[in-house]
C-alpha cells in the first residue's frame, strides 16, 4: 500500500530573527503558509522536521502558533507528524504542542525516529472506522 506525505522543515513556518529569537509575527505568516500547502495536498499527511533546530519556542509561543494552526483546521485533512531529537526538553515542548494542536482538533502525534512515522502515515483503518 502507497502512503502519500509531505515534508516541511521547520524553517517553512517557524521565522527565527538573527540574534535566532523566534519570530511571531513571521511564523503566524508561515503557518498560513503551510495550511495553504496543506491544503493544496489534501491526499498527503504531514511531516514538519524539526531535528536540526534548536528549540527557543515559549509555552505561549506554542500555543499562539496552535491557535494559528486551528485557524485553518478546515485546510489539513490528513495526520500530522512532528519529528524531533530524542531528547528530554525537545520530548516536553512536543509533547506540549501535540496537546495544544489536540485541542485544536488536529490528528498529530510527536515522533523521534522517522521510520515509526512512516508506519504510522501508512496504517490502514477499515471502512467506517474513525482513527
Amino acid at each position: 500500500m502507497s502512503c502519500s506525505f509531505t515534508l516541511y522543515k521547520s524553517s517553512d513556518f517557524i521565522r527565527k530573527t538573527a540574534t535566532g529569537k523566534i519570530d511571531l509575527a513571521r511564523s503566524l505568516q508561515g503557518v498560513h503558509d503551510l495550511a495553504q500547502a496543506a491544503g493544496f495536498h489534501r491526499e498527503s499527511h504531514v511531516l514538519i522536521d524539526v531535528r536540526e533546530t534548536e528549540s527557543t519556542v515559549t509555552h505561549i509561543e506554542q500555543m499562539k502558533l496552535a491557535m494559528e494552526f486551528g485557524n485553518y483546521r478546515h485546510l489539513f485533512h490528513n495526520k500530522i507528524a512532528i519529528l524531533i531529537p530524542p531528547t528530554s526538553e525537545r520530548i516536553e515542548k512536543a509533547n506540549l504542542m501535540k496537546r495544544c494542536m489536540d485541542a485544536e482538533g488536529f490528528e498529530m502525534k510527536v515522533f523521534v525516529d522517522f521510520e515509526h512515522v512512516i508506519e504510522w502515515f501508512s496504517e490502514v483503518v477499515p471502512l467506517g472506522e474513525t482513527p
